[in-house]
């Protein structure tokens, strides 16, 4: 027999075991301690076993409860989710969101599809440029979140990704014995210019830098021009490039860190509605 469990049942349960006790999660939920009493029996009754087993005055969770304890947590966290998302979608108003070439380009369009199918009447204004630009925006407000290489601890986020980064070239492109590597690089101060450097001085590969572009179309127009190889994310590869390794003499490269932060401050309905769809989908 299916049962549904009442969801503001599992909102006094969850009080009960984080408060430590029948009394103090009363305050939290605005309830006598009686009527508290009362909706623990009623949960019990639905499930047709004991939650809590009671030691002097005092009652704690029994196993039943602490396996029920974990799944209450998730069931409420996917219930708010859910009011979150639909009131988000009848919401007008806008989000405003940075996030650097690489994810821009390759990963981001298939959520940002995702979420005006289900937010039609939210504009989305998108900021495509490099972490150490996109950061000083999220912290005058003028970003409502933004995706970054740069980690910190000055706003609410977390870790979304580690992609390897990678040797990418022309598939055309054939380097020669003895002569230094063509590099295609960003200028300064692009991370992935900085792994690059870094990796082939460390190991001592001579290295001459052919093209430098600010751009992550630019780069892509030197290396499908044959100019020289770069490092990247695999995301950007396509039909025409490929990468390269130790075999062609490069060294490895280290793996890259993407997070996502939102600015501090009240923020609407959509925006956070976003962020968590980033969070659960990248």
């Amino acid at each position: 027999m299916n049962v549904n469990l009442d969801a503001d049942l599992l909102r006094t349960f969850i009080a009960i075991a984080e408060e430590g006790g029948f009394t103090a999660a009363s305050r939290l939920v605005c309830r006598t301690q009686s009527a508290v009493s009362q909706q623990m029996r009623r949960l019990e009754e639905a499930l047709g076993t004991a939650l809590f087993v009671k030691v002097g005055r005092q009652r704690y969770l029994n196993q039943a409860g602490q396996n029920l304890l974990t799944y209450a947590r998730q069931i409420i966290a996917l219930n708010d989710q859910a009011v979150m998302m639909v009131n988000a979608s009848q919401e007008n108003g806008e989000v405003r969101i940075g996030a650097p070439h690489d994810i821009a380009d390759s990963i981001l369009p298939r959520v940002l599809s995702a979420f005006a199918k289900t937010n039609p009447r939210v504009h989305i204004m998108l900021k495509v440029d490099r972490s150490p630009s996109l950061m000083p925006l999220l912290e005058d407000g003028r970003l409502d979140m933004t995706l970054t290489t740069r980690h910190t601890e000055r706003f609410e986020g977390k870790l979304l990704r580690s992609s390897p980064t990678v040797w990418i070239s022309s598939t055309t492109l054939r380097l020669e014995r003895n002569e230094p590597i063509p590099l295609v690089l960003a200028d300064s101060p692009s991370i992935f210019r900085r792994i690059a450097l870094s990796a082939l001085e460390q190991r001592g590969v001579a290295h001459v830098e052919r093209y430098t572009c600010p751009t992550l179309t630019g780069i892509h127009v030197a290396l499908n021009a044959g100019l020289g190889i770069t490092a990247r994310t695999p995301e950007m590869i396509n039909r025409d490039l490929c990468i390269l390794g130790e075999r062609e003499g490069l060294p490895p490269l280290p793996d890259i860190n993407f997070y996502i932060y939102r600015r501090n401050g009240s923020l609407s309905l959509a925006v956070r509605a976003l962020f968590d769809q980033i969070c659960a989908e990248l």
